[in-house]
Parts: C-alpha cells; sequence; structure tokens
C-alpha cells in the first residue's frame, strides 16, 4: 500500500485475529494507539491484559516509515534500561527486543481494518506475522471474508490466523 496516509491511520487499532506470535500467547484484550510524530515516524503503544494475572502491560515504541515505501515500517521498540544504559547500547537494544522489527501495512481501509504483515530474518531463524486490526472490537463475517481474500491475493493462508481473546474485554480494557 505505497499510498499509505500516515494521519488516516493514526488512532486506537484493536486486534482483531493474528497468526501465531509466541509473545501474544498469554494475552488477552490487545490494543494500538498510534500517533503521528516529528519527521514523519508514528509512535506506538501497545496495551494488553496477562490471561495469568489480569494485570496490563504497555509496550511503546516508534515506526519510522522507509523511503521507498512509507507503508513499510521499521518499528524499534523503547528499551527499559536505565538512562545509564541507554548511551551505551540503545540501537543494539532495541533492534533485538521482542516486538521490534519491519512491519507493513498491506491494506487498510482506515476506518474499519488493516491488514498488518511482517516478516524478519534473525540468522538463525524468521518470523512471518500476519494480524488483522480493527476499528472495532469485531469484524463482521463479510468483512473478514473480504479480508480473507485479501490476504489471498498475497498468497498469505488466513487459515494461520486465530481470533484474537477479546470475548471478556470490557470498554474499561480500552
Amino acid at each position: 500500500m505505497p499510498n499509505l496516509n500516515l494521519t488516516k491511520f493514526s488512532g486506537h487499532w484493536y486486534e482483531i485475529e493474528r497468526s501465531f506470535y509466541l509473545m501474544e500467547l498469554v494475552r488477552s484484550c490487545i490494543t494500538v494507539d498510534i500517533t503521528e510524530l516529528p519527521h514523519g515516524k508514528l509512535g506506538v503503544v501497545i496495551k494488553a491484559k496477562s490471561t495469568w494475572t489480569g494485570s496490563f502491560s504497555f509496550s511503546e515504541g516508534v515506526a519510522t516509515p522507509t523511503r521507498k515505501d512509507p507503508s513499510i515500517v521499521n518499528y524499534k521498540v523503547n528499551s527499559k534500561l536505565p538512562k545509564a544504559f541507554n548511551k551505551y547500547v540503545p540501537r543494539l537494544v532495541n533492534y533485538y527486543l521482542p516486538g521490534s522489527g519491519y512491519y507493513q501495512v498491506l491494506r487498510t481501509d482506515y476506518g474499519n481494518y488493516a491488514i498488518i504483515y511482517s516478516c524478519n530474518d534473525y540468522g538463525i531463524a524468521h518470523t512471518d506475522l500476519i494480524w488483522i486490526w480493527g476499528r472495532r472490537k469485531e469484524l463482521n463475517a463479510e468483512m473478514r471474508s473480504d479480508i480473507y481474500g485479501l490476504l489471498s491475493e498475497y498468497r498469505l493462508d488466513s487459515e494461520r490466523l486465530t481470533l484474537s481473546k477479546n470475548a471478556n474485554c470490557t470498554d474499561d480494557d480500552d
């Protein structure tokens, strides 16, 4: 999606479906808030509820659109290291933190859904991940079917997707 409008894409998103991702196995009620930052960057805050403890965790980072295609972003998680360490190792640490990497917005209509894809090579392993985000907690069956059709155009298997654990999420969880 080479003409991604970052202003329209910004805002509050719910994770609706995803492919297997180890980091999200014990998480539910996942939301993503995207804000525009100076110099064309995006601030990203991911909120997730632990299915074990019921407590919430937050992950914050910055997504920098690539020059070649603004729908492809290099996302770096902000490290939680003490400031004394940050001046020595921030780039190296942030690159390898879970969640850091390249992500692409394959498709979005801005008001209802977004298809996010990531394929990262880490030398000894690689990840190939898909997320379906929605502006609301649920997508109707017709829209899901349309999204699955779009995934097949990219030769991505919708059978890999599982519904995100949003059944017991309240409005207070947003």
